[in-house]
């Protein structure tokens, strides 16, 4: 018998569109694949209207256009902004049946569908269907994860009647998540169990946790969240600063104090943050012999003991650059080449060499 041909279908928030969002497409279609019992010709992503009971949703306007950049480089997951364009919030039972009649009757060739649907409503089929011949039924399947299977069995969360519709009449594709136990669910409840055969569970065997409620928590907090959402999607939602997501504009380190008053100076616009820096942020040199080297400067008034260099003594320190490989000292026309000196500044008319290993000033480096 020919495989089934189908198009997985998610419904849900898209607040913002994760990586595992798209990641659960891949993870379904190579499970049927590899079954042999389906042929996955598309998918769809079909976000909900903005009068969905959920507390500060997103409008829709920056849900699909994320939605739109998350899917820019895929070709064969498509965005359906039906629901969206709707009165009100549509029962996902309504938005499957929807897609499928439309499907239907493309395929079938009833109604000339091609001129009497607006471009959006087609969008979302692929190419190679309405462009192909083929009048072979596909069949649409709600993708979703385990956590959307255990929601059927809240009390007042889904009518019977929409269960009964989505798992009887389309069907069921579940990606698991760790620590879920989809088939004791299917057990538990007499409409699942009723139509087991139509709902394939899909083993993710690399588990990833990716929450788009910790992900809007980590934006507000400006926690960085690269490689968890697509790089065109963190741009949008900086630009427009959804979540309360705030880019820090420029990074300058004060480098004449200590590490701990370093920060990263910002526009106007947006907040101070403070920066700690990691391991990655310091340029390593290869190991070379240091020579201690105590140089008399007669307008210094540090001492051995004392950090507090003035200010004088501080210019007149930093004045030794490095140039064409030779370290100049000031008021000296001696130059040293290919050594990595320490610098001591003492009193005047002090002069004094540390050799290598013995006792130093306990604030020097």
């Amino acid at each position: 018998m020919a495989p089934t041909r189908v198009i997985l279908m998610s419904c849900g928030s898209y607040d913002p569109p994760t990586n595992m969002h798209l990641r659960m497409f891949e993870i379904a279609r190579d499970h049927l694949h590899r079954m042999g019992t389906h042929v996955v010709v598309g998918g769809v992503i079909s976000p909900v209207h903005d009068s969905y009971s959920r507390k500060e949703l997103t409008s829709s306007k920056h849900r699909l256009a994320m939605l739109n950049l998350a899917l820019e480089n895929n070709n064969w997951i498509r965005l359906s902004s039906w629901e969206c364009r709707q009165n009100g919030w549509t029962q996902t039972r309504r938005s499957l049946q929807h897609h499928q009649n439309i499907l239907n009757s493309l395929l079938f060739e009833v109604n000339d569908v091609k001129n009497h649907f607006e471009t959006d409503d087609l969008d979302w089929i692929p190419e190679n269907v309405k462009n192909n011949s083929d009048s072979t039924p596909i069949e649409i399947k709600l993708l979703c994860g385990a956590d959307l299977l255990e929601t059927f069995a809240i009390p007042g969360v889904w009518a019977e009647e929409d269960i009964e519709a989505i798992v009887g009449q389309h069907g069921l594709v579940v990606i698991t998540r760790e620590g879920s136990t989809p088939n004791k669910f299917i057990y538990d409840s007499d409409v699942l169990s009723k139509h087991m055969s139509n709902i394939i569970i899909v083993t993710e065997w690399i588990p990833n946790e990716i929450s788009s409620t910790r992900i809007r928590r980590a934006l507000k907090r400006n926690e960085s969240v690269k490689y968890l959402l697509q790089d065109s999607v963190i741009d949008y939602i900086y630009q427009h600063g959804i979540y309360g997501a705030k880019r820090m504009s420029s990074i300058k380190l004060d480098l004449s104090s200590n590490i701990e008053n370093s920060v990263l100076h910002n526009d106007s616009k947006y907040e101070i943050a403070f920066l700690t820096p990691s391991p990655t942020d310091v340029i390593m040199e290869t190991p070379s012999p240091v020579d201690n080297i105590s140089i008399d400067m007669p307008d210094s008034k540090s001492t051995l003991g004392n950090c507090n260099e003035s200010e004088q003594a501080r210019e007149k320190f930093l004045s030794m650059i490095s140039e064409n490989g030779n370290t100049f000292l000031p008021n000296s026309n001696t130059a040293f080449s290919d050594l990595n000196q320490q610098v001591i500044l003492t009193e005047p008319g002090d002069s004094q060499i540390f050799e290598e290993g013995t006792a130093k000033p306990a604030c020097l480096l």
